[in-house]
């Protein structure tokens, strides 16, 4: 555990690698997402959307690839985890709005079929909030603590105890925020339903 919690990444694959072994091995995932449904928990072709918006060099084949990685992540993640994406999320419609329509359905399946996953749904019209820096994982296992945080053109592993001590504190804090998981489902599926009478009724 050592090696993948501890030890730099020095290329993209380097980084993959270890992403992927902190998140095996982790035993608790809080994710935050202000802007799209977490990776974990994408659809297909909703994945496919999220990723040619921000690599549209890609192949369209290696797009597939990536998004059916995505698609299986949350059956491979044995930690007890909890996501809270912000309320704009759930009317971006990227991919399209039928894939957006998939995707609100994806996340109702996923949060019936896996016990020990927690979704949650910041609403709209709240108080300004640390999360509005961006988006960021939490991961622990064992005593230790480890924030992935991404952008752009960039991403960072740390286990840093201040970086971890202030991201911890930002999760407290969109926690106390948030809507209950039940309130939280009760938003995706009526958010649902408005984009199915919508796509039903365009010409």
């Amino acid at each position: 555990m050592k090696s993948a919690w501890h030890s730099p990444a020095e290329t993209l694959g380097e980084h993959i690698e270890r992403l992927a072994a902190i998140e095996a091995e982790a035993e608790a995932v809080q994710g935050w997402q202000p802007l799209l449904i977490p990776g974990a928990l994408q659809a297909f072709a909703y994945a496919c959307g999220a990723i040619r918006s921000t690599s549209p060099a890609l192949p369209m084949e290696t797009i597939g690839e990536r998004a059916d990685v995505r698609r299986r992540r949350i059956d491979q993640l044995g930690a007890a985890a909890e996501f809270i994406v912000d309320e704009t999320a759930l009317y971006r419609p990227v991919g399209g709005a039928a894939a957006l329509v998939d995707q609100l359905e994806h996340l109702l399946a996923v949060a019936a079929l896996q016990p020990r996953l927690t979704l949650r749904i910041l609403p709209q019209g709240i108080e300004a909030h640390p999360g509005l820096a961006g988006p960021f994982t939490l991961y622990r296992a064992a005593g230790q603590r480890a924030v992935f945080v991404e952008s752009l053109t960039s991403s960072e592993i740390t286990t840093r105890p201040d970086d971890v001590a202030t991201y911890c504190s930002a999760w407290e804090r969109l926690e106390g925020l948030a809507l209950s998981p039940h309130q939280s489902l009760d938003l995706i599926d009526a958010t649902r339903g408005t984009l199915c009478r919508r796509l039903k009724s365009s010409p």
